[in-house]
């Protein structure tokens, strides 16, 4: 009988040691310690936005140069291209010289009369003037003859008729000499000076045209793209060039949407390619859409439902990496 007891108690012994040892393996199992939580994503590289520009031309014309080629490097504010500019550089001249001409007359309307002018208006009027006394005089000794019959009235008339005349010369003698004394008139001043402002206008005008007939480089980068060549001729609605800087570059991972909430900013990423077996590149989220929408990028996983939407992602990674944009790459996020 004590044996039988021994033996129950060794069996029960076991039995509960077995149960311990279970219940310890799958509480190690499921703890959320030993749990991987990262987010798995594709994704391709991309250029940032405004460091992929496409160059084009404002102007329509012909090319006249265009010496750079793919893969030049170049600077922002690099000349990459230019357009022909012969008849820009007639017109500007023509409007350089009309300027000139507006200036110097409003210069000499501005300045008043000169000394020789107002000298000049002063000889006219006295001549005007001793004109006059020699008329009056003469027209008295006409109106004596005429009283004493020996001429006729319409002699008397005719020296009537002269001495208004002169009369009216001395006015305009005295008038000319005092607006020359005074100065031009402001109405005068206003249209040359409306005159200068035109013609500088147009001066503006062709400039800018020239200074577009410049192509030049609106970032740094590489030339990644060239669509067309020298004599070629420019539209406004063509590129002739792609610059991108390749520096600039992330990754745009596609969450599916049941995994988005387990994301925040600042999340490290891990970053993998085919391209480059064996090598991983740390990144981090700086980016997540405000909006779902279809996949772009066929998963490695087929059983992955296609139908599921996505949310883009945008993963900078920390440093330099040889992967090409538009690569497609593994992404694993770590919340």
């Amino acid at each position: 009988m004590k044996k039988i007891i021994a033996g129950a108690a060794v069996v029960i012994a076991l039995a509960a040691l077995i149960i311990l040892s279970t219940k310890s393996k799958a509480e190690k199992i499921e703890s959320p310690a030993h749990k991987d939580n990262a987010v798995a994503a594709e994704g391709k590289v991309e250029l940032m936005p405004g460091f992929e520009v496409e160059i084009g031309s404002e102007l329509e014309g012909k090319i006249a140069e265009f010496p750079v080629r793919e893969g030049d490097t170049v600077r922002k504010g690099d000349t990459i291209a230019r357009m022909e500019s012969g008849d820009i550089q007639a017109r500007l001249g023509e409007a350089q010289a009309a300027l000139a001409v507006a200036g110097s007359r409003l210069r000499e309307v501005a300045s008043g009369a000169r000394e020789e002018e107002v000298n000049s208006a002063t000889a006219v009027l006295e001549s005007a003037r001793a004109d006059i006394e020699y008329e009056r005089t003469s027209f008295m000794r006409f109106r004596e003859l005429y009283q004493k019959g020996i001429i006729s009235k319409d002699a008397l008339d005719e020296k009537d008729k002269v001495v208004k005349n002169s009369e009216a010369k001395v006015k305009k003698a005295e008038e000319e000499k005092r607006l020359l004394e005074k100065g031009p008139r402001r109405e005068t001043i206003k249209f040359n000076e409306d005159a200068v402002k035109r013609a500088g206008a147009e001066v503006e005008y062709c400039q800018k045209l020239l200074d577009k007939t410049l192509i030049t480089a609106p970032i740094s980068g590489k030339v990644i793209r060239k669509y067309m060549e020298a004599g070629e001729c420019a539209t406004k609605n063509r590129a002739l060039a792609t610059i991108a800087d390749i520096g600039k570059t992330w990754v745009n991972a596609e969450v599916d949407e049941t995994d988005i909430g387990k994301i925040r900013l600042g999340d490290p990423a891990e970053v993998r390619c085919d391209a480059f077996p064996g090598s991983a590149f740390p990144g981090e989220v700086k980016v997540i859409s405000d909006y779902a929408g279809i996949r772009k990028v066929k998963p490695n996983d087929q059983a992955k439902n296609m139908d599921m939407k996505v949310v883009e992602v945008k993963i900078r990674l920390k440093s330099a990496c040889p992967i090409k944009s538009s690569m497609t790459v593994d992404v694993k996020i770590k919340p």
